[in-house]
């Protein structure tokens, strides 16, 4: 069986190499891995050069330029051979048995255009967080089940993922230009492409999660909304439309994320010409009444209400839970 391993990085260089040696140290032989260095500005180029010259499968592109993650992932993909491609970030890495055990679900449930199983989160020393598991059966899922899922996320534990060639093709690989939320506009297409989904609940590779320090994942809202909703504009709503689905789901749950992200219009991050332009995203995601109610109260300094209400509901949650338990003890 014939699988590549598709590795993007930037700036990178303190982990690529364990990401590499992950891959290399499969229970079953690999095809190729492939490095797409997307620019990188630390010494990621002399390690992987170092690691080129050891390793015979593994093939190195350095890019000219900086292409972003989306451009980046989709060229490293494109370059896979194998007949199954696993994409894995350059600060993660897969445990002994990934390949083996995923791929070996494919042959069960040929209609699968990817796999995915749960992971173990580890901090940016490698010890570990917790364990990341979705909230169903291992197997298989139908598309349209899967579809429907997609509404309400990204229904992955984490973004390390073996794809059928055949499914990206189809897809034609990873188009939205968009650096957030890429890799949720890729799988939901491949469902709407009719490929099933394969997930296995034993944790077959490690998902190292960074403390955003200097803000820069804040700094990225703007994009962050454009992507959720190219994910739902250009993907799950002509499908919906295909299939003559109700779209009062994609409504009901666009509206909920645009509350959901109204509030960082109250973080003292931005200008004041940066909240304009998150407000413009915003209202197209939903510009449904309550979603203008939020943005003012958060705009005019009124978030603490929110805030201080939430609180309040999460207390009485807790203690009514509390309070159950103890009732049935």
């Amino acid at each position: 069986m014939e699988i590549s391993i598709c590795i993007p990085t930037y700036n990178q260089a303190n982990y690529i190499e364990l990401a590499i040696k992950s891959a290399l140290e499969q229970t079953i032989p690999i095809l190729e891995i492939i490095v797409s260095n997307d620019c990188s500005t630390d010494n990621t180029k002399e390690v992987l050069d170092k690691l080129s010259e050891e390793i015979s499968i593994l093939k190195v592109v350095h890019q000219p330029n900086n292409l972003g993650i989306a451009e980046n992932v989709n060229t490293c993909l494109r370059l896979a051979k194998g007949k199954y491609i696993i994409r894995l970030d350059s600060d993660d890495c897969l445990l002994p048995d990934y390949a083996e055990k995923l791929a070996s679900q494919f042959s069960l449930y040929p209609n699968a255009g990817y796999a995915h199983a749960a992971v173990e989160e580890i901090n940016p020393s490698g010890l570990k967080l917790r364990i990341r598991k979705l909230a169903r059966k291992s197997g298989f899922q139908e598309a349209d089940v899967a579809l429907k899922e997609a509404v309400k996320g990204y229904k992955v534990a984490a973004n390390i993922v073996m794809f059928s060639k055949i499914a990206l093709e189809k897809i034609n690989y990873l188009n939205s230009k968009v650096n957030f939320a890429e890799d949720y506009y890729m799988v939901t297409q491949i469902s709407a492409a009719n490929f099933g989904n394969i997930y296995s609940n034993e944790i077959l590779s490690k998902y190292r999660v960074w403390t955003d320090t200097n803000k820069v994942r804040q700094k990225r809202k703007r994009e962050e909304i454009i992507g959720l909703t190219k994910v739902f504009q250009e993907v799950l709503e002509p499908f919906y439309n295909q299939k003559k689905w109700s779209l009062r789901p994609l409504i009901n749950r666009r509206t909920n994320l645009a509350i959901k992200h109204s509030d960082c219009l109250g973080w003292n991050v931005y200008s004041s010409i940066e909240k304009e332009e998150i407000k413009s995203v915003l209202y197209k995601l939903s510009s449904s009444p309550k979603v203008k109610l939020y943005i003012w109260i958060y705009c005019n300094g009124f978030g603490f209400i929110i805030v201080s209400y939430s609180k309040t509901i999460l207390f009485i949650k807790r203690l009514v839970k509390d309070l159950l338990f103890r009732f049935h003890k």
